[in-house]
């Protein structure tokens, strides 16, 4: 091969830019030409010369235009580009965009980056994604403020060296806090002030265990506070009611078993019902064991299952009807529905639904339009009398399409045929369309007969009616004509030459004179022959006699020895 690949081209990066104008210019110049094929012998195709010359020409322009876009083998990126920013660094004009990740470092070390990464439920199913950005290096701010959710969290003022968090909550969680300084909540003097040394509430020191009475020491008291933790390590007996408003934890062995806080009660056990018990909501029994079952109701309303944060209800266990003969719905997506079946969408008519008249009669209604595919899609409707098909034909012209809707209905009415059955009434089965033509793929076959309603016209097997009397009937060897036969062009054989060493026979109309003309091998009248005009081309007599006469007439001819 006399033309050969640029070494470049193997060598380019399939990630850079310039291999993605390249992989698209060549697509286009090879797309462009004439392919290869039986009938184009001289066409191109992959591989051979002239798409090596298209490659080379691809990457000739790829490494121009990526050079200029990149900063590459230039001092300048100038002229359509000068709005890129170059690969050596540069100053942009415009707003930057990196909506498919960032990174960005110092001295080949990265230290801000953009992330996504997919937060999963127990069951590994992907449930949202979290974005956000990764600072590995240190994070100095130049202002004074820093804004979380819209909100001015966390201020510093420089002349009075003081840190402002402003927040309803500061929830730490199961962190630790830790301060060598003073903590101050309100003024000192009248509020709560501790250090590493005291505690003093409204400037009075708070009793603790290194300054209150001690282990061997009983107290009693007929009204007691406790500003801080009360433990008991022996048992405690209550004669009384138990008010603990601000949180209860109750266990055995050291474990909390129960737990109260806020608007929760959490529990960390199980909960277990003797029979016939449960629990009661205003009254009513909402949970309730009965034997080994279990029976789940509400006090009035609706039980409602799920939640706007519930993705989806699992069933572990069919669902059953009320006598649990039949499954409605199976964990595995198995639906049985033995009263009946009714959709709707959106809240709208009634789509679907199922009926029953009698082991005979039953099955499905389809309230409205059924349709495939989409819901564009070809479209099914019906009533009681008849069924429709409606769908579209596309035209695309110059660029425009247009769409031409048309509508075919299938239904029974009463026959029209005149071989309709006299002794009975008779129907039939109709098709309408406002389509201009029915056309089959495939041949068409009828038992009986194909007519045209209301015509004697019809085609039986081997006979063709036109009317009961005039008919075209095939035969053992042809066609069998009933009635007069007119045509209105050439009669001839399947294969026709005219004169004298011509072929096969014809009776042709001469456009020009209007005269007709046959031509035949042999002609045998078996009565008189009649011609106004006689003419022989040739004359002639073997074995036989030769009689050329002005004017007369024999009635017949004898040879004399």
């Amino acid at each position: 091969m006399s033309v050969q690949l640029h070494p470049d081209i193997e060598q380019l990066d399939r990630s850079s830019l310039c291999y993605s104008i390249y992989s698209q210019l060549y697509h286009n110049f090879f797309n462009a030409q004439q392919k290869k094929d039986a009938e184009h012998p001289y066409g191109v195709e992959e591989g051979d010369e002239t798409s090596v010359r298209l490659k080379n020409t691809a990457y000739g322009f790829a490494s121009a235009i990526a050079g200029a876009v990149t900063g590459e083998g230039g001092e300048s990126g100038g002229g359509l580009l000068i709005d890129y920013l170059k690969k050596t660094g540069g100053d942009m004009t415009g707003i930057f965009r990196a909506n498919y990740g960032f990174e960005a470092g110092v001295a080949n070390t990265r230290i801000l980056e953009t992330y996504s990464e997919d937060i999963t439920d127990a069951d590994g199913v992907v449930s949202a994604i979290e974005y956000g950005i990764k600072i590995t290096g240190n994070l100095k701010l130049g202002g004074d403020t820093l804004y979380l959710g819209g909100r001015n969290v966390l201020r510093y003022d420089p002349y009075k060296a003081t840190a402002t968090i402003d927040a309803s909550n500061i929830d730490l969680l199961s962190g630790s806090v830790h301060s060598t300084g003073e903590w101050s909540i309100g003024d000192k003097d009248s509020g709560i002030f501790i250090s590493p040394t005291s505690l003093q509430v409204g400037g009075k020191d708070v009793y603790h265990k290194g300054n209150a009475n001690l282990a061997t020491v009983d107290w009693t008291m007929q009204n007691g506070t406790v500003h801080k933790d009360f433990t008991v390590h022996g048992t405690t007996s209550l004669n009384g009611t138990l008010s603990a408003k601000y949180g209860v934890q109750l266990g055995d062995k050291g474990n909390t078993l129960l737990s109260f806080s806020g608007e929760d009660v959490a529990l960390s056990g199980y909960l277990s019902f003797l029979d016939g018990f449960g629990v009661r909501i205003a009254g009513k029994s909402v949970l309730t064991r009965e034997g080994e079952s279990i029976r789940l109701g509400s006090i009035g309303g609706d039980l409602l299952l799920g939640s706007d944060d519930t993705p989806k209800i699992r069933l572990f266990s069919g669902i059953s009807d009320i006598d649990g003969d039949c499954l409605m719905l199976s964990p595995y997506g198995k639906a049985c529905f033995s009263g009946s079946l009714t959709v709707r969408h959106n809240y709208g008519a009634d789509l679907l639904s199922s009926y029953r008249v009698d082991s005979n009669d039953e099955g499905i209604i389809i309230h409205k339009n059924l349709r495939f595919g989409t819901a564009d899609g070809i479209l099914i409707k019906g009533d009681k009398e008849h069924i429709s098909l409606s769908s579209d034909v596309v035209y695309e012209k110059d660029g425009v399409q247009t769409i031409v809707p048309h509508k075919t209905s299938f239904k029974h009415r009463i026959s029209t045929s005149k071989y309709a059955p006299q002794n009975r009434y008779s129907e039939t089965f109709f098709v309408s369309t406002d389509a201009d033509f029915v056309a089959a793929n495939v041949p068409i076959e009828a038992v009986g007969h194909i007519g045209i309603d209301g015509s004697f016209t019809r085609l039986t097997d081997g006979v063709l009616y036109l009317t009961e009397t005039l008919r075209l009937q095939a035969v053992s060897d042809g066609i069998k004509h009933y009635g007069n036969s007119y045509f209105g062009g050439t009669l001839s054989s399947e294969f026709f030459s005219a004169g004298f060493a011509g072929s096969g026979w014809a009776i042709q109309a001469n456009r020009t004179t209007g005269n007709v003309t046959a031509t035949f091998d042999e002609v045998v009248a078996r009565k008189k022959f009649r011609a106004y005009e006689f003419e022989v081309k040739k004359l002639s007599a073997t074995n036989g006699s030769l009689w050329i006469s002005d004017s007369c007439s024999g009635d017949s001819v004898e040879r004399i020895a």
